[in-house]
């Protein structure tokens, strides 16, 4: 049997324009996307139900996400200094960015309103051996275990003592400050905000308590928020077609079941948990501070759309 796209349920690999109905998916905060100009699949990604708990809910306002921000316009700036939006993540590695550059994707911007920090999940050594290759092979074949071995891939990196960036300690141990009220709204992205941006968040929700078919969903409304950058992409690749093939599809795509899949595996027994506190990443004391920031109690029918 096909498999289906979580967003609209037309066969896998269709690409489409089509609206979501979020009220078919799991609760979701309402709206989830925000419209910053400039900047693609932006949107926050609090406001999630704890699992069993329906008056608990991950903090809106504070986590958001996005494709590379090197084409927000000042509109756009400004748009996200209303949101508050103190700190911007980048999850890509230096030479990666240096390939944006000379595509003419967009520049790396450095904002004084908005600082900026570089904690790469996979390294300039990663990406030059051949192993992003090897990785852009696997999504493109369309294969589910494609993208479940990427995402434990992005793990491991993230989680890795050698990794000089420490990527997922530093954006975790920021969110785990013991001064709450100075804790100030932060944008997580790489190139398409997909999946390096898509597995650090889907661990922050997590380990927050949310369940997970819920952060499975948040993931794959990606392919509704990356539909406009990724038809440029095409177009720029291809400005006198043929359109997107296949395997561009499968490229593209964000599999709920597939990220549903590994944070079951990644999660089971406490494993999350556990890799966390025995990295070091967090001590215990701090995933509780993590906890206390980020989630609040609200009345449910703030927290989900019915």
């Amino acid at each position: 049997m096909d498999e289906t796209c979580p967003l609209c349920g037309q066969p896998e690999g269709h690409f489409e324009p089509h609206k979501v109905q979020i009220s078919s998916l799991q609760p979701v905060p309402s709206p989830p996307f925000i419209d910053v100009d400039g900047l693609y699949n932006f949107r926050d990604f609090g406001g999630y139900p704890l699992a069993g708990q329906a008056k608990k809910a991950v903090r809106e306002g504070i986590l958001y996400r996005s494709a590379d921000p090197s084409k927000i316009t000042t509109r756009g700036l400004s748009e996200l200094q209303q949101l508050r939006v103190s700190r911007i993540v980048d999850l890509r590695s230096t030479t990666e960015i240096g390939e944006s550059v000379e595509k003419g994707w967009g520049k790396v911007w450095a904002w004084e309103e908005i600082p900026r920090v570089q904690t790469a999940v996979f390294t300039d050594a990663d990406v030059t051996s051949g192993q992003r290759a090897r990785r852009d092979r696997n999504l493109r074949n369309g294969s589910i275990e494609g993208f479940f071995e990427y995402y434990e891939q992005v793990l491991d990196a993230a989680t890795s003592p050698q990794n000089p960036y420490q990527p997922l300690k530093t954006i975790l141990q920021h969110l785990a400050t013991p001064k709450p009220s100075r804790l100030e709204p932060t944008l997580i992205h790489c190139s398409l905000g997909k999946d390096r941006t898509g597995v650090i968040c889907a661990l922050i929700l997590s380990l927050c308590g949310v369940e997970n078919v819920v952060v499975a969903q948040e993931y794959a409304l990606t392919a509704l928020g990356i539909q406009e950058k990724v038809a440029q992409i095409i177009q720029e690749i291809r400005p006198n077609g043929p359109g997107i093939t296949k395997e561009e599809e499968s490229f593209f795509s964000a599999r709920k079941e597939a990220m549903q899949a590994f944070l079951e595996r990644a999660g089971r027994n406490g494993g999350l948990e556990r890799r966390v506190l025995e990295s070091r990443i967090l001590t215990a004391v701090q995933l509780q501070q993590l906890r206390d920031n980020l989630v609040v109690d609200v009345p449910l029918s703030d927290s989900i759309v019915e």
